[in-house]
């Protein structure tokens, strides 16, 4: 993308090639993960990074491709950026490498060479957040953004039958969720069921958040609905949201 054009509402399908997941584990430091996740979010307002890539030489095949720095600048995130066919913004991180020596550039040339530059073999931003054990919502990723796949309604009965929680509310959860609300219903002082303590089992399974009230009204609003060319199925944060994507929880 040139200088000045946007992703439809800034929001984006983000994925990694392979190699650059396999590049990035062997020589970047967990540590340094915040400053490349910052540089990559970026991109959802900025998608043409800090220009596009052309033809240097006759050896080289770059056009097509952006790239941006991170990392104090000592490093180059090679990416593309567009919008599919179905009009969903795209992300697609191509290769990280070393400035010096133009070595990243050896790296893209030597994949498209191989012809796996169009390898739909990928990975999402979600993956690799939680691969690295980055922390989601720092970088504008909600944890309860989304709205997980329901819970089978015999879980959702019982669940409701002995008091845990309200049938509007059981039916927001997943399986897992409803399974911590159902081991955590009682107050093991009393014996007594309590609702509140039910609740926030279920949201400390994701969220760890003081506020589930919250979490669970965040849960009710309509979905994104984007269709996701990589992924194949569409957005299920909520409508509006910002940034990334999301396919599954």
């Amino acid at each position: 993308m040139r200088a000045g054009e946007q992703l439809p509402g800034n929001q984006a399908e983000v994925t990694f090639s392979t190699e650059a997941v396999d590049w990035i584990a062997e020589n970047i430091e967990e540590s340094q993960w915040d400053d490349v996740l910052d540089d990559i979010v970026a991109l959802f307002t900025k998608p043409w990074g800090k220009h596009p890539l052309s033809h240097r030489t006759a050896m080289d095949r770059l056009a097509g491709l952006n790239t941006t720095a991170t990392l104090r600048g000592d490093y180059r995130i090679i990416f593309r950026a567009g919008n599919s066919a179905s009009g969903t913004g795209l992300i697609e991180i191509v290769a990280l490498g070393p400035r010096s020596d133009n070595r990243v550039y050896d790296a893209i040339n030597a994949l498209v060479a191989s012809g796996k530059l169009s390898d739909d073999e990928v990975q999402s931003i979600w993956d690799m957040l939680t691969l690295y054990e980055t922390t989601a919502e720092k970088h504008g990723l909600e944890l309860w953004d989304y709205r997980p796949a329901p819970a089978p309604p015999g879980l959702v009965k019982s669940v409701v039958a002995i008091g845990a929680l309200p049938r509007e509310i059981a039916e927001l959860l997943s399986a897992d969720e409803l399974n911590a609300t159902a081991a955590n219903a009682w107050d093991p002082e009393t014996g007594e069921i309590d609702p509140v303590r039910a609740l926030r089992a279920a949201t400390d399974r994701v969220a760890g958040s003081s506020d589930p009230e919250r979490l669970i009204t965040l849960r009710e609003q309509p979905r994104c609905g984007a269709p996701m060319p990589r992924a194949a199925a569409p957005c299920i944060r909520r409508r509006g949201h910002a940034g990334a994507h999301r396919a599954t929880p």
